[in-house]
């Protein structure tokens, strides 16, 4: 089982009050009896909360069926399946992502990659990393009409369908809620198995649904050892004692932490469960970054840079398992010493995920009733999905998407902006080059900002490191902490809050040409074509949301530009 310890310094006082008043609220059983006025009484906010709770009782409904997704398993590796693909994006892909890289798949299972990037690199990895005919593709779409993930399904049935014929649908499995576009598909062309999941749990609430279990069950995982720990801290999160119930108790340390200026949520995890801050901060972000509100969740962040940036305006998670504990003690003492306060969440296991995935969901539910906003809706995210729409029309009646002058070119990066942006980037001190137009954008961050990297590249190990290297550059210049997010994937994740959010965010889009052609069977366009309308889309978003932004476009060798772009920070 997991355990918390923390020390919260001057917050210590707030987060007492807030539980003594939650507590008189009833807070607890009220979330527990689907009351949705705990959150927001409006008539809009209503059908969205009451049609959102799902998770709470997902648990149980998963172990009820779990022979379901074993047998299945099962059936799986006797026929001889090599590989298993997650086609999604967000809430549907980002679990199985966070399994993959920490469990592995068991021996004699099949090994599981997940795609949930439009780059047509990024789908020609997964292709020449597999044998078609020995993989299983597993369509995941609580909507059935996600845009990526039915380009997906399109792409690869197609490539299956060339080998096998009639026969494709023996290598695809649906998962998604009843009576939508993507089940009607998996009936026609025969899928292999559908998977129905409840129609009440939202995409970045279902972990615990089957769009994590049954990617955990074909990979070998022991679910009904995910699902215990998951169940015991359910059950510890009913208890209406809020200082025992640790879902709700991390919670109100988070919102109180927001509501004292402290919004910035540093998440530190030890190596073995390294990738579990992907899937928090998109519960997090996506969840509280609305209504001119939101945690920012810093994920991946060098923890140096962490402790020696902004840090009056940081709350740090430190997420360890009980073997490697020791790695942080030193900054955790530093943090005590100093009275900056932090939460250490301690694994004995890392089957102990399934317990942390629920604690996150209620702990996020919890923060929301304390920030007053409704934590099941994400109501600007459609924009970029509408603005992509508009892309794609576009791009049909014109043969070639829309483009705009560059403010400033220098080699193979162009730097482009919305007109009277750059005007206020063009200084005595800053003459119009690409470097001093980047530098005064990034000197414009103030004291409780951040700044965002927004990078439609592929997202392979080298990019990462890449990446990882600009982060700490624009951290280092901007003075602020900074997060990384590849493209399209943060648009399910950390893009309602970049338009829903404060106004307290400096963006920096990155995008690039690829030579690699996929085209994309039964569509006028190719995966390059809609990776770049994506990012043309988000970039009309924010710009419409008059955030700060700039989009840096490289020509030529991705490698060599973004190391040109960091040197213009050094």
């Amino acid at each position: 089982m997991t355990h918390i310890e923390f020390s919260l310094g001057s917050l210590q006082q707030n987060v007492t009050a807030t539980a003594a008043r939650l507590a008189a609220n009833e807070t607890v059983s009220r979330i527990w009896n689907h009351d949705h006025t705990i959150w927001r009484s409006e008539e809009v906010h209503e059908r969205s909360i009451k049609n959102r709770l799902g998770w709470l009782s997902s648990i149980e409904l998963m172990k009820i069926n779990i022979d379901v997704p074993i047998s299945f398993a099962e059936e799986i590796r006797a026929a001889g399946f090599t590989h298993a693909v997650v086609l999604g994006m967000g809430g549907s892909s980002l679990c199985p992502d966070v399994c993959r890289a920490t469990f592995g798949s068991s021996p004699g299972y099949p090994l599981l990659l997940v795609l949930d990037s439009t780059h047509p690199a990024s789908v020609a990895r997964i292709e020449n990393a597999v044998t078609l005919e020995t993989t299983l593709f597993v369509v995941a779409s609580k909507s059935g009409g996600t845009t990526e993930t039915n380009m997906f399904y399109k792409y690869f049935y197609d490539r299956v369908a060339a080998l096998k014929g009639s026969r494709a649908g023996e290598n695809f499995i649906a998962i998604t809620d009843a009576d939508t576009h993507m089940e009607r598909i998996a009936q026609e062309k025969e899928f292999r198995k559908i998977f129905i999941n409840p129609q009440d749990i939202g995409g970045r609430y279902s972990a615990l649904s089957y769009f994590g279990i049954v990617p955990m069950a074909l990979m070998g995982m022991d679910i009904r050892k995910m699902l215990e720990s998951a169940s015991e801290m359910m059950t510890l999160c009913t208890k209406p004692e809020l200082d025992h119930n640790p879902g709700a108790l991390l919670g109100i340390i988070l919102s109180e932490s927001y509501m004292s200026r402290r919004d910035k949520l540093t998440l530190v995890e030890s190596p073995s469960i390294a990738t579990f801050g992907y899937w928090a901060e998109q519960l997090v972000a996506e969840s509280t970054g609305k209504e001119g509100k939101g945690i920012v969740p810093i994920e991946g962040e060098a923890l140096t840079q962490a402790l020696d940036t902004s840090i009056d305006r940081r709350l740090i998670v430190f997420s360890t398992l009980r073997s490697e504990r020791q790695q942080f003690e030193t900054q955790r003492k530093m943090l005590k010493t100093q009275s900056r306060p932090f939460v250490e969440i301690i694994l004995d296991d890392i089957y102990d995920l399934g317990a942390e995935f629920f604690r996150w969901e209620f702990a996020t539910a919890v923060a929301a009733v304390v920030m007053n906003i409704n934590p099941f809706d994400e109501p600007n995210v459609k924009e970029s999905k509408d603005n992509t729409a508009a892309m794609i029309a576009e791009f049909n009646a014109r043969g070639v998407l829309p483009e705009q002058d560059p403010a400033a070119v220098d080699g193979a990066v162009r730097l482009l902006c919305e007109p009277d942006y750059a005007a206020t980037l063009r200084t005595p001190a800053a003459e119009g080059t690409v470097k001093s137009m980047l530098r005064a954008h990034l000197a414009s961050a103030k004291v409780n900002f951040y700044a965002a990297i927004l990078a439609y590249i592929d997202q392979d190990v080298h990019n990462e490191k890449l990446m990882q290297s600009l982060r700490q550059q624009v951290c280092t210049c901007a003075g602020v902490p900074t997060t990384s997010g590849f493209g399209p994937r943060y648009l399910h994740s950390t893009g309602q809050l970049h338009k829903g959010g404060d106004t307290n965010g400096v963006f920096i889009e990155v995008t690039s040409t690829s030579d690699i052609h996929r085209p994309i069977p039964g569509e006028t366009f190719s995966f390059e074509v809609l990776k770049n309308a994506q990012a043309l889309g988000d970039y009309r978003s924010l710009a419409r949301h008059r955030r700060p932004l700039v989009r840096l476009h490289i020509d030529g060798d991705l490698t060599a530009g973004i190391r040109q772009i960091i040197g213009y920070l050094s």
